[in-house]
């Protein structure tokens, strides 16, 4: 066996792979949701929108069903989950796998400003989304002028 030296320095190697310094590598590397090449690899992406009468969290999954979801509210936190079991096929083989979510748990503190007894939650074309209405007194009201009686 023949070892083979190469010479590329650290700092061009990071560079080639979208992180600056070697710190940024290692803070990449250990966060929940980043794994190998700055890919998620345990949650998928969420976005969280704001509208005048409510909030909506939108996470994309797509290949689930709606009973794979699992929403819990307790307190004013809002947990997200999923757990599917992936049935593996001994014919095939990966060459390349660039994503496997098959459980994921996001959670989200939400505001006072919340009405929780109104949450709901849709599925549809791989997006869920949790509709969180505000509560009425949350809303903003348009500028009015007072009449003087």
């Amino acid at each position: 066996m023949t070892l083979v030296r190469t010479h590329r320095p650290v700092s061009q190697m990071n560079r080639n792979y979208g992180y600056n310094t070697f710190s940024d590598l290692m803070n990449n590397m250990f966060t929940e949701e980043k794994g190998h090449m700055n890919q998620f690899t345990t949650s998928p992406p969420a976005n969280i929108l704001e509208s005048q009468f409510d909030f909506r969290i939108e996470i994309a999954a797509p290949g689930f069903e709606k009973s794979d979801f699992k929403i819990d509210l307790d307190k004013r936190l809002l947990s997200i989950s999923l757990e599917k079991e992936v049935e593996a096929n001994e014919d095939e083989k990966f060459n390349l796998r660039e994503f496997n979510i098959n459980s994921f748990n996001r959670s989200f503190k939400i505001s006072e400003k919340i009405d929780t007894e109104k949450i709901n939650a849709i599925y549809k074309n791989g997006l869920l989304q949790v509709i969180l209405p505000k509560r009425e007194e949350a809303i903003e009201k348009p500028a009015r002028e007072i009449e003087i009686s």
